[in-house]
Formats: structure tokens, C-alpha cells, sequence
């Protein structure tokens, strides 16, 4: 006798779908939060952003991000707020990436809750001098042309191959071939 076999339908309530949707939802949640506080930072510390030079006032605000967010991830007990936490270290590690490399990784969520955007709005990009590509001209050293007619070289009258001058052209309007 065969067995049978029993299916489980998996059971999709709104709860569940809930559930799932915290996850990702809390981890946003925290993203935004850190990146309002790094404005808030950023308009505290002063940062002078047309120095070139390494400024150890650039390196606090990734600082206080990630130490808040790993912090807060690890002493929290709530599941929920852990999650938070995370988002925070997230935009620490973002910030850190935009000072060593100079490259926002959250740039191109500008419109949505004022990520990635700079403290005065407008948006930092990292710019490097051109490059000179120009090639020096090639003036090859060729001789002169002999100046026998007028100044001009005259051209040799077309020949067959016996040597006799062609003459005027005629024009072929259709050609039979057998």
C-alpha cells in the first residue's frame, strides 16, 4: 500500500507579511535616522571642504556613526531597535567611504528623505585637471616638386601598353559580355 503524502500550504496573513516587511523597513528607518544625525554633525564640525590635505575633523562623524550604531546593536536587547542600530552603522560605513574614496555611495538617492545630498545642497563631486592629449603635428621632410610647367608638375598623357597615346574617352552606355 502507498503512502500518502500530505501538503502544507504555508499561511499568508497580514501578520506575516508584516513581519516580513519590518525587517528591511527598520534597517531604513535607521539609515535615514543616521543620515540626518551626520547633517546634524556635519553643521556642528566644521569640515573645510576646499583643503586638500587629510583633516582629522572629517573622520568624526563616520566615527560617532558606526560607534552609535554598533554600540546601540550591541547593548540594546529589543530585536526592533537592534535593527535600527544597523541602519546607523550602515550610513557610518557610507560615510566613511566618502571620506577615504571621495565617492558618495548614497548619492543617487538625493530626492528620497535627503540622502547622499551635501550640507549646502549641493551635491560634491570629485573632479581631477585635464589631461594635455595633444600630439605634436607630423611634418614629413618631402621634395619639392620640380616646377617644369608654370609651377605646376605636369602629369604624363595617358598610354596603352604599345606605348601610343590613348586619346579623348568615349563613354560605354551598355557592354554585352558572351
Amino acid at each position: 500500500m502507498a503512502k500518502k503524502t500530505t501538503t502544507r500550504r504555508a499561511k499568508i496573513s497580514a501578520k506575516s507579511i508584516i513581519d516580513e516587511l519590518k525587517t528591511p523597513g527598520l534597517l531604513i528607518v535607521g539609515i535615514v535616522g543616521g543620515s540626518m544625525a551626520g547633517k546634524m554633525i556635519d553643521k556642528v564640525v566644521k569640515v573645510d571642504t576646499t583643503s586638500t590635505d587629510f583633516q582629522a575633523k572629517k573622520i568624526v562623524k563616520p566615527l560617532v556613526q558606526i560607534t552609535a550604531g554598533v554600540g546601540g546593536a550591541l547593548l540594546l536587547k529589543d530585536k526592533n531597535l537592534k535593527l535600527i542600530a544597523s541602519g546607523i552603522a550602515a550610513t557610518g560605513i557610507a560615510s566613511t567611504v566618502k571620506v577615504f574614496l571621495k565617492k558618495d555611495l548614497l548619492q543617487g538617492l538625493a530626492q528620497f528623505a535627503g540622502l547622499g545630498e551635501a550640507v549646502d545642497g549641493n551635491i560634491e563631486q570629485v573632479f581631477r585637471e585635464p589631461v594635455n592629449l595633444k600630439i605634436a603635428a607630423y611634418n614629413p621632410d618631402l621634395p619639392a616638386l620640380s616646377s617644369a610647367g608654370g609651377g605646376y608638375a605636369e602629369l604624363p598623357v595617358e598610354t596603352d601598353f604599345a606605348g601610343t597615346e590613348l586619346g579623348a574617352y568615349q563613354e560605354i552606355q551598355e557592354v554585352e559580355i558572351l
